[in-house]
């Protein structure tokens, strides 16, 4: 039984001996070489940045502060009038403080002497 399938194992390996080297088609191994640099190189990844959904909602959040800004905005302009009168005085308290006034007047004195 041993030697039938010592046998059997040697006529197997005996059936390649007569097996020669079969020639590749053209330009396999370049075609190959290509594949698998092809293969080597990472996919590139999309970024998540770019995707339309982010694009929309980056978008849309822009838009509504822009809104929210403006409606903001036109409710403030009501009071500046109210105001316009206190931004005034602080205005004129600040140019006395530093002598703003005076300045203009030396400038007068110079050009009347000539």
């Amino acid at each position: 039984m041993e030697n039938k399938r010592n046998d059997k194992i040697d006529e197997i390996l005996s059936s390649l001996d007569g097996a020669g080297r079969i020639p590749a088609p053209d330009f396999f191994y370049t075609r190959l070489k290509a594949k698998m640099e092809r293969v080597s190189e990472p996919a590139r990844q999309q970024s998540w940045i770019l995707k339309p959904a982010y694009i929309i909602a980056g978008l849309l959040l822009v838009l509504a502060l822009n809104t929210m800004a403006v409606l903001r905005n036109s409710n403030d302009s009501n009071t500046d009038l109210a105001s316009n009168n206190d931004i005034e005085s602080v205005q004129q308290s600040i140019a006395s403080e530093y002598r703003l006034n005076e300045t203009n007047a030396i400038y007068t004195d110079l050009n009347q002497d000539r």
